[in-house]
């Protein structure tokens, strides 16, 4: 039978028509839906990105420390240090450390670290603590930071006294010979000693950095020479270490005991370490001098004779900073005699640890006086009469201070929560957003011994009634929860009394906690652990952080974590794999076949908010790349 040409054309015309149709639906829903999370993706398929914004690294620093000194250091992730309008290095008071340890007693670390997957190359890691370099630049080794930290290694070669940039002394100042061009004197003594461990503690703790040093050592202290036997002395001076990121030139004046203000102030000034700065600073490079490195002083006359390294008795021997001078050249002058001062502020502080006397200087403004410290002694020792020097006993170990607490970390950021798991959702990540700040308090073997937390309910986008919890990474029995403020209370608030692993709850239906958003609610929760527990055991804040819908604390209800973060015993086990969830326990939880999380971490941050019923790609455009990348770009597109 032949076909009816005007059915046939009938029939294309309705075949085109119906084509167009379809076409026009398609892209009419393409328009209307503003997220894709399948994004084209095998349902049975479960994206491998576990959404995380830290990542984890290997960390290994060695310090060239005596046998017994542990050393307390950070590690940050950019330069910690920068100028203030007065020129002067200072360290910066808006970072946090990235990490922050304390070595064995042969100055060694070595363990695995949680940090911010938005990172540079570059690592400085700083320390305090005297008598090794207070900043070491290194950069990252793929994963690992690698750090073997010496004199040697934190500072580069000596320069000749040739060499462009060489500083002479100021006009009118002695000096007991010649330097490089980083301010390294050539007229060393040659044998450097070791300055004991205890020693060195005990100097560390005793001027810490940021600290209040005692009255009791803030002295003028010029030291007398009077020998109870009528003999002459020999006085050297040994570097010890410090802080400062000035460039000092330290010396010493002479004067005959009872000279009047004005003798003293016109007693000649000799240079003894040209340089004081002991590493790189923000350009400046340090002298090269290390740690046990010492100088005999000459006896400088009132005439400005030198008459050779023999002080004859009732002699007093001053000290002076001239503060940042060597590269500067315009240091404004502290002396350890007070009435020379022109603030009229002592600016020296001293104390004895057995025979060891310690000078330490204050070049500026703070009250830590822990900025450069000398040792100073003479030959015969009784020849150094200064009574007015405090006694120390040297610190030999032992427990730590502070109920066993040896140093804390803080931390920060905000955790953001879909509460229609195991369905979709509309990957807004609003429905709960809670925003933490926390405190780890360790003892000196980096184990954590409890912990002070803060959360604040930012926001809770859903109709559902959710409470927020976390778990930690030990047992129950092991911990005593504290709830010190809390914005809402209610029956099982603290400690879970059911579950084996410590959980603690905190509030029970973010809804009714913000009034519907009308307000945020605060909680602040101490943990004490009985038994401390490792630092690569426990983690970081925030933890095994997530919400309870339907404000339901008991046996099977839904719980929703962080991707591949586990699940309470408490928790629903039957929801697994079911909906868009594609979680195969115990291997993995909480995945979805899509390109979103039913939860997200994000850290240090101080805020985040999305709008409703709008995905988070919508709202953070590089979060697709992000996530496209497997987390290798933009990593930092939350910020």
């Amino acid at each position: 039978m032949k076909s009816n040409p005007i059915y046939q054309l009938s029939e294309k015309l309705t075949y085109i028509l119906l084509s167009i149709m379809m076409v026009s639906a398609l892209a009419g829903c393409e328009h209307n839906n503003v997220y894709n999370p399948d994004n084209g993706k095998d349902e049975e398929k479960p994206n491998t990105f576990d959404f995380a914004t830290t990542s984890a690294i290997r960390l290994n620093v060695k310090y060239d420390v005596p046998k017994g000194y542990e050393i307390l250091f950070d590690v940050y992730l950019e330069n910690p240090f920068t100028t203030d309008a007065d020129g002067q290095i200072v360290k910066r008071t808006d970072l946090e450390p990235a990490i922050r340890r304390i070595t064995d007693g042969n100055g060694a670390y070595s363990g695995k670290e949680i940090i911010e997957a938005a990172h540079g190359n570059e690592v400085y890691i700083y320390t305090a603590y005297t008598g090794v370099p207070a900043l070491f630049k290194t950069s990252f080794n793929g994963d690992a930071i690698t750090a073997d930290i010496s004199w040697d290694t934190a500072n580069a070669a000596a320069e000749t006294r040739s060499a462009k940039g060489a500083k002479a002394a100021p006009a009118s100042y002695h000096t007991l010979g010649d330097w490089n061009a980083k301010g390294k004197p050539n007229y060393l003594e040659k044998e450097r000693i070791n300055i004991p461990a205890d020693v060195l503690k005990t100097i560390s703790n005793t001027l810490q950095e940021g600290g209040d040093c005692p009255e009791k050592f803030r002295q003028s202290v010029d030291f007398e020479l009077n020998d109870p036997q009528g003999r002459k002395a020999e006085v050297s001076v040994r570097m010890i270490g410090g802080t400062s990121g000035a460039a000092s030139m330290f010396g010493y004046y002479c004067y005959k005991i009872g000279a009047s203000q004005e003798e003293i102030a016109q007693a000649p000034k000799c240079i003894v370490f040209p340089n004081t700065l002991m590493s790189n600073y923000n350009g400046k490079k340090a002298s090269g001098l290390k740690s046990g490195e010492s100088v005999k002083l000459h006896y400088i006359n009132d005439k400005g004779e030198d008459e050779g390294t023999a002080f004859p008795n009732g002699i007093k021997i001053g000290w002076f900073l001239l503060n940042d001078k060597f590269y500067s050249g315009n240091g404004e002058a502290f002396y350890s005699t007070t009435a020379l001062n022109s603030d009229l502020r002592t600016h020296t502080a001293a104390f004895r640890i057995d025979d060891f006397i310690v000078l330490s200087f204050e070049d500026w403004t703070d009250q830590d006086y822990n900025d450069i410290q000398f040792n100073v002694w003479s030959n015969p020792i009784e020849a150094i009469i200064s009574p007015e020097i405090p006694d120390i006993n040297p610190d030999h170990g032992g427990s730590d201070d502070n109920g066993g607490v040896k140093y804390s970390k803080d931390y920060k950021g905000i955790v953001a929560f879909e509460d229609n798991w195991p369905a979709k959702g509309d990957y807004d990540l609003n429905d709960v957003i809670v925003k933490y700040s926390s405190r780890l308090n360790f003892n000196s073997k980096n184990e954590v011994l409890s912990t002070e937390d803060t959360y604040e309910l930012l926001w809770s986008g859903a109709s559902f009634k959710n409470g927020y919890a976390y778990q930690l990474n030990t047992e129950r029995a092991n911990v005593a929860t504290q709830v010190t403020e809390a914005a809402t209370t209610f029956t099982g608030q603290g400690l879970d009394a059911e579950l084996s692993q410590a959980t603690v709850n905190v509030l029970l239906s973010a809804i009714n906690v913000t009034d519907n958003n009308t307000r945020t609610g605060t909680y602040k929760i101490k943990n004490s652990f009985t038994t401390p527990v490792p630092h690569a055991t426990f983690g970081i804040p925030p933890y095994n952080p997530f919400i309870i819908t339907h404000d339901n604390l008991e046996e099977q209800r839904t719980e929703i974590h962080l991707v591949n973060y586990a699940p309470t015993e408490k928790a629903d086990k039957k929801r697994f794999h079911t909906g868009n969830d594609l979680s195969n326990p115990p291997g993995s939880y909480y995945v979805a076949n899509g390109n979103y999380p039913f939860a997200i971490h994000l850290i240090n941050v101080e805020s985040f908010k999305t709008p409703e019923n709008k995905a988070i790609d919508q709202s953070f455009p590089n979060f697709m790349n992000w996530v496209n990348s497997n987390g290798a770009d933009h990593k930092d597109w939350y910020k």
